[in-house]
């Protein structure tokens, strides 16, 4: 009896001080909540898991119904996303995480290591060795929302940019994407946009070069033009940490751009992936120094032919979708390009869905 009081007792503790793990998110508030990922050798790594809790859907619909049970039921998670941001990036797209609960899925969102939330003190912002760098906060993240969600919920990442880059590596390295029921990519970055003798030339030796001096800084764009596209007090519609997302670009040294060139190479090799891969992008690029009004309706981050070719084969099951108007960024487009992203993100989420195991 003393044996099964203590066990009790202790998964007891253990609930509430997984409970006591979560708070109130400081940069978004409620609500949205966050927790700390200690991971790497020696919890060298440090990540921000962020939160929207499907509870508080539930709770919604308890309130507007008497019936509290029956409106438990009809929010039970379709999926677990998880989302993975860019480069030059954390986590501030409230509108994705309402739309994606309002649409029956459970939503979480991780800050990586050097960014956004997960930036330390004398880190340097966004510095990067190996994309392999991120795959114990990645595992970490999973643990958690399947201890939440349950084992049998299934599993969704998203990811944007470079967060795209590194979601599809991640899910080539663990097995080709099992235990993933699909993947969300958001104007992935499978290649510089840069002119060919630059990408095919320069860019390989400046690689071989950072294996031996990866400390070498290498200057950074100061078109702030994508930004002015994004901002509330400019010409977009958001708000967001200027000191988090710097406007123009983070400083990159040789190191990042050998780790990123290397992440390029096998992309463009083609993957393997088993697990269905909606890859979406702008119907157009551009970037020039001077603003014009084509940066609040393209890409002026990447170039969505690399996009579209290179996606096309990252698996058997893969759906291109060309969204016109669309921003780099395509969550925080001008609508209508906006809805037109949660559309085909919901259908090809639903259809993937109906086939998972």
């Amino acid at each position: 009896m003393k044996f099964w009081c203590a066990v009790i007792l202790f998964f007891t503790v253990a609930l509430f001080a997984e409970d006591r793990e979560w708070l109130s998110d400081a940069l978004l508030g409620e609500p949205f909540t966050v927790r700390s990922l200690d991971v790497g050798a020696g919890s060298h790594y440090h990540a921000t898991l962020v939160h929207y809790p499907f509870v508080s859907a539930v709770q919604a619909a308890s309130v507007a119904s008497p019936d509290s049970a029956a409106a438990g039921k009809s929010r039970i998670s379709k999926a677990s996303v998880l989302y993975i941001h860019g480069f030059n990036d954390y986590f501030f797209q409230r509108e994705l995480a309402q739309k994606m609960d309002s649409a029956g899925y459970s939503f979480y969102a991780i800050d990586l290591h050097k960014f956004g939330r997960s930036h330390r003190e004398g880190e340097t912002l966004g510095e990067l060795r190996d994309i392999s760098e991120y795959y114990p906060e990645l595992d970490s993240a999973i643990a958690v929302i399947h201890r939440i969600e349950g084992e049998a919920t299934p599993l969704v990442v998203m990811g944007h940019s470079t967060g795209g880059l590194i979601a599809c590596l991640y899910a080539a390295d663990r097995r080709n994407g099992a235990g993933i029921a699909a993947i969300v990519l958001n104007s992935p970055f499978f290649e510089m946009n840069y002119i060919w003798p630059v990408r095919r030339l320069a860019v390989p030796l400046l690689s071989a070069i950072g294996s031996r001096f990866p400390d070498v800084g290498i200057p950074r764009s100061k078109n702030i033009n994508y930004d002015r596209s994004l901002l509330r007090n400019y010409d977009g519609e958001w708000m967001y940490d200027t000191l988090l997302k710097v406007p123009g670009s983070l400083p990159i040294d040789l190191g990042w751009l050998r780790a990123i060139h290397l992440g390029h190479e096998r992309i463009q090799q083609g993957l393997h992936l088993n697990t269905p891969v909606l890859v979406m992008h702008s119907g157009c690029s551009y970037r020039e120094d001077d603003w014009s009004e084509e940066y609040t309706r393209c890409d002026a981050v990447l170039n969505v032919d690399d996009i579209r070719e290179y996606g096309a084969h990252l698996g058997e099951k893969v759906r291109l979708e060309r969204i016109e108007g669309g921003l780099h960024d395509l969550v925080l487009s001008h609508e209508p390009a906006r809805d037109n992203v949660y559309k085909a993100m919901f259908d090809f989420l639903d259809d993937s869905l109906a086939t998972h195991p």
